[in-house]
Protein backbone atom coordinates (compact mmCIF):
# COMPACT_ATOMS: atom_id res chain seq x y z
CA UNK A 1 0.00 0.00 0.00
CA UNK A 2 2.67 2.52 1.03
CA UNK A 3 4.37 1.41 -2.25
CA UNK A 4 1.27 2.29 -4.38
CA UNK A 5 1.05 5.67 -2.43
CA UNK A 6 4.96 6.65 -3.36
CA UNK A 7 4.56 5.62 -7.40
CA UNK A 8 1.54 8.14 -7.33
CA UNK A 9 3.19 10.46 -5.69
CA UNK A 10 5.97 10.32 -8.29
CA UNK A 11 3.48 10.31 -11.03
CA UNK A 12 1.86 13.79 -9.75
CA UNK A 13 5.39 15.43 -9.37
CA UNK A 14 7.01 14.22 -12.98
CA UNK A 15 3.42 15.30 -14.25
CA UNK A 16 3.55 18.68 -11.80
CA UNK A 17 7.34 18.97 -13.14
CA UNK A 18 7.18 21.21 -16.51
CA UNK A 19 5.02 23.52 -14.61
CA UNK A 20 7.70 23.86 -11.57
CA UNK A 21 10.43 23.74 -13.34
CA UNK A 22 9.44 26.94 -15.38
CA UNK A 23 7.62 28.77 -12.42
CA UNK A 24 10.72 28.18 -10.34
CA UNK A 25 12.82 29.51 -12.91
CA UNK A 26 10.38 32.49 -14.07
CA UNK A 27 9.58 33.18 -10.78
CA UNK A 28 11.10 31.81 -7.51
CA UNK A 29 14.90 32.47 -8.80
CA UNK A 30 13.91 35.95 -10.11
CA UNK A 31 12.81 36.73 -7.01
CA UNK A 32 15.89 35.44 -4.56
CA UNK A 33 17.63 37.23 -7.87
CA UNK A 34 16.07 40.50 -7.02
CA UNK A 35 16.71 40.03 -3.17
CA UNK A 36 20.15 39.54 -3.20
CA UNK A 37 20.78 42.41 -5.83
CA UNK A 38 19.00 45.11 -3.62
CA UNK A 39 21.50 44.37 -0.68
CA UNK A 40 24.15 45.58 -3.08
CA UNK A 41 25.20 49.39 -4.46
CA UNK A 42 26.15 49.98 -8.37
CA UNK A 43 27.91 51.98 -9.83
CA UNK A 44 28.00 51.57 -13.94
CA UNK A 45 29.39 47.29 -13.32
CA UNK A 46 30.61 47.77 -10.06
CA UNK A 47 28.78 46.31 -7.45
CA UNK A 48 29.63 46.49 -3.47
CA UNK A 49 27.52 45.03 -0.73
CA UNK A 50 25.44 47.70 1.52
CA UNK A 51 22.89 45.92 3.64
CA UNK A 52 19.73 47.65 3.64
CA UNK A 53 21.05 50.98 2.54
CA UNK A 54 18.72 50.68 -0.78
CA UNK A 55 15.28 49.95 1.51
CA UNK A 56 16.17 53.15 4.18
CA UNK A 57 16.31 55.01 1.23
CA UNK A 58 13.16 54.14 -0.54
CA UNK A 59 11.29 55.43 2.70
CA UNK A 60 13.39 58.34 2.26
CA UNK A 61 12.48 58.65 -1.70
CA UNK A 62 9.43 61.08 -2.28
CA UNK A 63 8.91 60.16 -5.28
CA UNK A 64 8.70 56.69 -5.29
CA UNK A 65 5.59 57.32 -2.52
CA UNK A 66 4.38 60.15 -4.62
CA UNK A 67 3.92 57.64 -7.60
CA UNK A 68 1.41 55.88 -5.64
CA UNK A 69 -1.49 58.50 -6.67
CA UNK A 70 -2.57 57.30 -9.58
CA UNK A 71 -2.72 53.75 -8.70
CA UNK A 72 -4.82 54.97 -5.32
CA UNK A 73 -7.29 56.79 -7.90
CA UNK A 74 -7.58 53.61 -9.64
CA UNK A 75 -7.80 51.70 -6.57
CA UNK A 76 -10.51 53.88 -5.31
CA UNK A 77 -12.71 54.74 -8.15
CA UNK A 78 -12.11 52.67 -11.45
CA UNK A 79 -12.09 48.82 -9.85
CA UNK A 80 -15.14 49.60 -7.71
CA UNK A 81 -16.74 51.13 -10.71
CA UNK A 82 -15.74 48.37 -12.99
CA UNK A 83 -16.96 45.92 -10.43
CA UNK A 84 -20.49 47.48 -10.40
CA UNK A 85 -20.58 47.46 -13.97
CA UNK A 86 -19.72 43.85 -14.42
CA UNK A 87 -22.23 43.29 -11.84
CA UNK A 88 -25.06 44.53 -14.21
CA UNK A 89 -23.76 43.25 -17.35
CA UNK A 90 -23.59 39.54 -16.04
CA UNK A 91 -27.47 40.16 -14.77
CA UNK A 92 -28.35 41.50 -18.07
CA UNK A 93 -26.12 38.86 -20.06
CA UNK A 94 -28.32 35.92 -18.10
CA UNK A 95 -31.40 37.72 -18.70
CA UNK A 96 -31.08 37.97 -22.44
CA UNK A 97 -29.15 33.99 -22.54
CA UNK A 98 -31.90 33.02 -25.01
CA UNK A 99 -32.32 36.25 -26.56
CA UNK A 100 -28.86 36.95 -28.25
CA UNK A 101 -26.87 37.35 -25.71
CA UNK A 102 -24.19 35.19 -26.64
CA UNK A 103 -23.30 37.85 -29.41
CA UNK A 104 -23.24 40.88 -26.66
CA UNK A 105 -21.00 38.57 -24.35
CA UNK A 106 -18.85 38.05 -27.16
CA UNK A 107 -18.45 41.74 -28.41
CA UNK A 108 -18.41 43.14 -24.40
CA UNK A 109 -15.48 40.53 -23.99
CA UNK A 110 -13.30 41.43 -27.35
CA UNK A 111 -11.19 44.31 -25.67
CA UNK A 112 -9.78 41.78 -23.42
CA UNK A 113 -8.71 40.04 -26.27
CA UNK A 114 -6.27 43.05 -27.89
CA UNK A 115 -2.36 42.97 -27.46
CA UNK A 116 -2.29 46.10 -24.55
CA UNK A 117 -0.32 47.80 -26.75
CA UNK A 118 -1.94 47.85 -29.56
CA UNK A 119 -4.79 48.89 -27.57
CA UNK A 120 -2.40 51.72 -26.05
CA UNK A 121 -1.38 53.07 -29.73
CA UNK A 122 -4.84 52.92 -30.86
CA UNK A 123 -6.52 54.97 -27.50
CA UNK A 124 -3.38 57.37 -28.11
CA UNK A 125 -4.55 58.28 -31.55
CA UNK A 126 -7.98 58.38 -30.22
CA UNK A 127 -7.23 61.12 -28.06
CA UNK A 128 -4.62 62.71 -29.60
CA UNK A 129 -5.01 66.52 -30.66
CA UNK A 130 -4.78 66.28 -34.25
CA UNK A 131 -6.69 62.54 -34.98
CA UNK A 132 -9.08 62.34 -32.35
CA UNK A 133 -13.12 61.71 -33.34
CA UNK A 134 -13.71 63.67 -30.57
CA UNK A 135 -11.88 66.94 -32.31
CA UNK A 136 -15.13 67.93 -34.66
CA UNK A 137 -17.31 67.69 -31.91
CA UNK A 138 -14.51 70.25 -29.95
CA UNK A 139 -15.12 72.26 -32.92
CA UNK A 140 -18.84 72.21 -33.37
CA UNK A 141 -19.12 73.93 -29.18
CA UNK A 142 -16.26 76.21 -30.15
CA UNK A 143 -13.47 74.32 -28.61
CA UNK A 144 -10.75 73.89 -31.15
CA UNK A 145 -8.06 74.93 -29.03
CA UNK A 146 -8.69 72.65 -26.17
CA UNK A 147 -6.24 69.53 -25.60
CA UNK A 148 -7.61 66.47 -25.06
CA UNK A 149 -4.50 64.89 -24.58
CA UNK A 150 -2.95 66.71 -21.45
CA UNK A 151 -1.40 65.32 -17.86
CA UNK A 152 -4.37 66.52 -15.97
CA UNK A 153 -6.52 64.61 -18.59
CA UNK A 154 -5.07 61.34 -18.61
CA UNK A 155 -6.28 59.73 -15.06
CA UNK A 156 -9.32 59.83 -16.54
CA UNK A 157 -8.59 59.02 -20.12
CA UNK A 158 -6.69 55.56 -18.35
CA UNK A 159 -9.62 55.16 -15.96
CA UNK A 160 -12.14 54.31 -19.99
CA UNK A 161 -9.29 52.55 -21.22
CA UNK A 162 -9.01 50.19 -18.34
CA UNK A 163 -13.25 49.79 -18.10
CA UNK A 164 -13.04 48.90 -22.02
CA UNK A 165 -10.96 46.66 -21.54
CA UNK A 166 -11.63 44.79 -18.66
CA UNK A 167 -14.89 44.89 -17.63
CA UNK A 168 -16.13 43.02 -20.63
CA UNK A 169 -14.20 40.37 -18.98
CA UNK A 170 -14.96 40.66 -15.40
CA UNK A 171 -18.53 40.96 -16.04
CA UNK A 172 -18.17 37.43 -17.91
CA UNK A 173 -16.34 35.98 -14.93
CA UNK A 174 -19.37 36.94 -12.90
CA UNK A 175 -22.08 35.43 -15.59
CA UNK A 176 -20.29 32.28 -15.23
CA UNK A 177 -20.64 31.75 -11.61
CA UNK A 178 -24.37 33.10 -11.96
CA UNK A 179 -25.43 30.17 -13.95
CA UNK A 180 -23.85 27.62 -11.20
CA UNK A 181 -26.54 28.80 -8.67
CA UNK A 182 -29.44 26.35 -8.54
CA UNK A 183 -32.37 27.60 -9.93
CA UNK A 184 -34.63 26.79 -7.17
CA UNK A 185 -33.63 29.82 -5.40
CA UNK A 186 -34.68 32.40 -8.24
CA UNK A 187 -38.18 30.46 -8.38
CA UNK A 188 -39.05 30.02 -4.49
CA UNK A 189 -38.15 33.72 -4.60
CA UNK A 190 -40.67 33.94 -7.48
CA UNK A 191 -43.34 32.35 -6.14
CA UNK A 192 -43.17 35.23 -3.27
CA UNK A 193 -43.44 38.11 -5.39
CA UNK A 194 -39.85 38.67 -5.72
CA UNK A 195 -38.90 41.19 -8.95
CA UNK A 196 -36.50 40.00 -11.27
CA UNK A 197 -33.34 42.85 -9.74
CA UNK A 198 -34.57 41.80 -6.11
CA UNK A 199 -33.40 38.37 -7.28
CA UNK A 200 -30.49 39.75 -8.70
CA UNK A 201 -29.48 41.57 -5.57
CA UNK A 202 -30.88 40.23 -2.63
CA UNK A 203 -30.11 36.42 -3.49
CA UNK A 204 -27.84 35.89 -6.47
CA UNK A 205 -24.78 38.32 -5.99
CA UNK A 206 -24.95 37.90 -2.69
CA UNK A 207 -24.32 34.19 -3.07
CA UNK A 208 -21.33 35.26 -5.36
CA UNK A 209 -18.99 36.93 -2.60
CA UNK A 210 -16.25 34.95 -3.15
CA UNK A 211 -16.03 35.34 -7.13
CA UNK A 212 -16.54 38.73 -6.25
CA UNK A 213 -13.86 39.46 -3.83
CA UNK A 214 -11.37 37.25 -5.78
CA UNK A 215 -12.18 39.86 -8.79
CA UNK A 216 -11.81 42.99 -6.75
CA UNK A 217 -7.86 41.67 -5.69
CA UNK A 218 -7.02 40.87 -8.93
CA UNK A 219 -8.47 43.95 -9.81
CA UNK A 220 -6.56 46.00 -6.95
CA UNK A 221 -3.57 44.18 -7.81
CA UNK A 222 -3.36 45.14 -11.57
CA UNK A 223 -4.04 49.08 -10.11
CA UNK A 224 -1.33 49.03 -7.78
CA UNK A 225 1.08 47.88 -10.57
CA UNK A 226 -0.22 49.33 -13.86
CA UNK A 227 2.29 50.20 -16.65
CA UNK A 228 1.32 49.31 -19.91
CA UNK A 229 -1.43 51.66 -20.66
CA UNK A 230 0.51 54.90 -19.43
CA UNK A 231 3.47 54.04 -20.74
CA UNK A 232 2.14 53.30 -24.29
CA UNK A 233 0.11 56.70 -24.38
CA UNK A 234 3.03 58.46 -23.49
CA UNK A 235 5.54 57.20 -25.82
CA UNK A 236 3.63 57.12 -28.84
CA UNK A 237 2.36 60.74 -28.09
CA UNK A 238 5.75 61.96 -28.12
CA UNK A 239 6.05 65.22 -27.20
CA UNK A 240 2.56 66.02 -26.60
CA UNK A 241 2.33 64.72 -23.13
CA UNK A 242 5.65 63.97 -21.55
CA UNK A 243 4.89 61.73 -17.98
CA UNK A 244 7.15 62.47 -15.06
CA UNK A 245 9.43 59.20 -14.50
CA UNK A 246 7.79 58.54 -10.96
CA UNK A 247 3.91 58.32 -12.79
CA UNK A 248 3.03 55.09 -11.74
CA UNK A 249 5.74 52.63 -8.98
CA UNK A 250 5.93 50.70 -11.88
CA UNK A 251 7.39 53.55 -14.26
CA UNK A 252 9.51 54.55 -11.90
CA UNK A 253 11.06 51.36 -10.93
CA UNK A 254 11.27 50.65 -15.09
CA UNK A 255 12.99 54.03 -15.69
CA UNK A 256 15.19 53.92 -12.96
CA UNK A 257 16.60 50.16 -13.93
CA UNK A 258 16.53 50.89 -17.79
CA UNK A 259 17.47 54.11 -18.34
CA UNK A 260 19.47 55.61 -14.94
CA UNK A 261 21.12 51.99 -14.56
CA UNK A 262 19.94 51.39 -10.86
CA UNK A 263 19.14 48.04 -11.39
CA UNK A 264 20.15 47.19 -7.41
CA UNK A 265 17.35 50.29 -6.43
CA UNK A 266 14.83 49.38 -8.89
CA UNK A 267 15.41 45.51 -7.29
CA UNK A 268 14.84 47.21 -3.85
CA UNK A 269 11.53 49.16 -4.81
CA UNK A 270 10.44 46.02 -6.74
CA UNK A 271 10.14 44.34 -3.61
CA UNK A 272 8.78 47.00 -1.73
CA UNK A 273 5.99 47.44 -4.36
CA UNK A 274 5.58 43.36 -3.97
CA UNK A 275 5.16 43.49 -0.15
CA UNK A 276 2.73 46.70 -0.27
CA UNK A 277 0.37 44.73 -3.20
CA UNK A 278 0.79 41.68 -0.77
CA UNK A 279 -0.27 43.70 2.50
CA UNK A 280 -3.26 45.30 0.53
CA UNK A 281 -4.44 41.45 -0.59
CA UNK A 282 -4.13 40.78 2.50
CA UNK A 283 -5.95 43.47 4.06
CA UNK A 284 -9.09 42.67 1.89
CA UNK A 285 -9.01 39.07 1.84
CA UNK A 286 -9.65 39.32 5.78
CA UNK A 287 -11.92 41.70 5.74
CA UNK A 288 -13.59 39.13 3.79
CA UNK A 289 -13.31 36.38 5.92
CA UNK A 290 -14.51 38.43 8.90
CA UNK A 291 -17.66 39.22 7.03
CA UNK A 292 -18.35 35.89 6.05
CA UNK A 293 -18.20 34.51 9.60
CA UNK A 294 -20.57 36.96 10.87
Amino acid sequence: MDRKKWMSSIKAYLFLAPFLILFIAMVIYPIFLGAKLSLYGQRGARMWYVGLQNYMRIFQDPKFWESFKIPSFLLLIQVPLMIFIAIILAILYERMRKQGGAIYRFIYYLPYTIPGIVSGIVWSYIFSDSMSPFRSILDLFGQSGLKILTRQNLPAILLVIILWAFTGYTAFIIYSSLLSIPKEFSEAAQLDGATFWQIAFKIKIPLLKDVIITLFIFNAIGAILIFREPWMIGRVTGALIILPQNYTPAIYIYTSAFQQGRFTYAAAMGLILALITFMISLYFLRRAAKQMLK
